[in-house]
């Protein structure tokens, strides 16, 4: 895994535009992780998991406290707070 600043995908797009790991890029002043690019292969094999993570985190609000409850007891869920 490989950690880069913004700056660093001016100085070398590629690894933004043909990563050859899981990169993650950091804000440059506060050094906090903002965004991670995968390598297309690995997106992949992960893609139906991230559009239903990405599914539940947009529509959340829209089940009811009760079901989203039990769908944590069925499910774990990526990023939760």
């Amino acid at each position: 895994m490989l950690t880069i600043s913004s700056s660093d995908i001016v100085k070398k797009p590629s690894y933004i535009t043909n990563p050859a790991e899981i990169t993650f890029v950091e804000d440059a002043k506060k050094h906090i992780t903002k965004s991670v690019v995968l390598p297309y292969a690995l997106y992949l094999r992960v893609k139906e998991q991230i559009e239903d993570e990405l599914y539940l985190m947009n529509n959340k609000n829209a089940l009811s406290k009760s079901a989203y409850k039990e769908f944590l007891e069925i499910e774990s869920v990526v990023g939760e707070e």
